[in-house]
């Protein structure tokens, strides 16, 4: 929060120069529409308590808060800070403080600013990955936005090994109803790669997808029309894949090893019989897979807790069948969700078509 609200003392000795803050009002193709933020001229700008250095060289505005930062690191990173101070400042008539001729904004509802260390030891909150990505992207600190996009990717991945090994699942400080903000995200920034699982993530919601959430500012995160009609329909194809799926694990084919075809080919209708009474293996609207444990608590014959299915078998079914259907299912997520990522089924190991009926 602000440390005080008061006027900001004289800048004589460095170059100073003061950005004023303008709400967009024309709202993003992709995201939620933005209500109309107040501007410096309808508010006082609190100092910040963190980021208000007492020799810096320049003071931004955010809002109704402001922040006296050096000028060296944003000419550094940003094309647009670059170009934006090298302008010759203009003299005002009556002293006081010059102010540039641009705009820099908390758009889209980004915080004023975020934590310096939010993507590293401390895990960030939506609203610091959305001002770094938004914010980053707005004035070209490309660094800063590949930064958020590979920590989003850690939980919406483009790559197979990461899906297969460890459960999709939201980042520690979001809500499952953020994953609205990430479709806009990736919209906004170009990041298509994390279009699929961000999509099919939301496929998961109820109706909350419909009214998003509030954001930090008080606007409205919600889906494009186009995308929330690609949740509707991916929510579809997904249920219908997972049937399929699930029928395929406990098909009556044993393992090619195998030595005693027959009673497994007994144990494995079996379990197909029994998935009816198991309201977790058939639930058709996921994207993991609770085949594992199903099979331990069904397979395991009763009293000397010795194995029905033989060792063969019983990896295929456990292990290697699962993973077929997450890697089929994976490969199978841009069509599903109505995307199209280039290179998305190129890596080794992929080149095998998608398993969708």
């Amino acid at each position: 929060m602000p440390a005080d609200c008061a006027a900001g003392a004289s800048l004589s000795d460095t170059e100073r120069r003061e950005v004023g803050v303008q709400a967009d009002p024309e709202p993003c193709g992709t995201c939620a529409v933005s209500a109309p933020v107040a501007t410096p001229e309808t508010v006082t700008p609190c100092k910040d308590e963190e980021l208000w250095f007492e020799d810096g060289t320049l003071i931004l505005i955010a809002r109704d808060v402001k922040f006296r930062i050096y000028k060296g690191p944003l000419i550094a990173h940003s094309p647009v800070f670059k170009d934006m101070l090298s302008l010759p400042q203009p003299v005002p008539a009556s002293g006081g403080q010059a102010k540039a001729g641009a705009d820099v904004d908390g758009e889209d509802g980004a915080p004023a600013h975020t934590n310096s260390h939010s993507i590293g030891p401390v895990e960030p909150s939506f609203d610091e990955i959305s001002a770094c990505m938004r914010l980053g992207h707005k004035y070209q600190c490309d660094q800063m936005v590949q930064r958020s996009i590979d920590y989003l990717k850690d939980y919406f991945p483009d790559d197979i090994d990461v899906w297969v090994d460890d459960a999709p699942h939201d980042p520690p400080k979001f809500e499952p109803i953020h994953r609205i903000g990430v479709v806009n995200l990736a919209r906004t920034t170009g990041a298509d790669a994390l279009l699929p699982v961000a999509l099919a993530r939301c496929c998961l919601l109820d109706g909350e997808i419909v009214g998003g959430f509030a954001r930090e500012d008080g606007t409205q995160e919600v889906l494009a029309r186009a995308d929330l009609a690609r949740v509707f329909a991916g929510k579809a194809r997904l249920m219908h894949t997972n049937v399929y799926a699930t029928h395929r694990v406990f098909r009556q084919a044993v393992a090619k090893e195998c030595r005693r075809a027959k009673a497994c080919e007994g144990v494995l209708k079996r379990l197909l019989g029994e998935l009816v009474q198991d309201e977790a293996v058939m639930d058709p609207l996921r994207l993991t897979y609770a085949w594992g444990a199903y099979v331990d608590r069904i397979e395991v014959k009763k009293g000397d807790g010795e194995r029905e299915l033989c060792a063969k078998c019983y990896a295929m079914l456990k292990t290697e069948r699962v993973k077929e259907e997450q890697r089929a299912l994976f490969r199978a997520l841009p069509g599903m969700m109505g995307v199209t990522v280039d290179g998305w089924a190129t890596k080794p190991g992929m080149d095998a078509a998608a398993s969708t009926p």
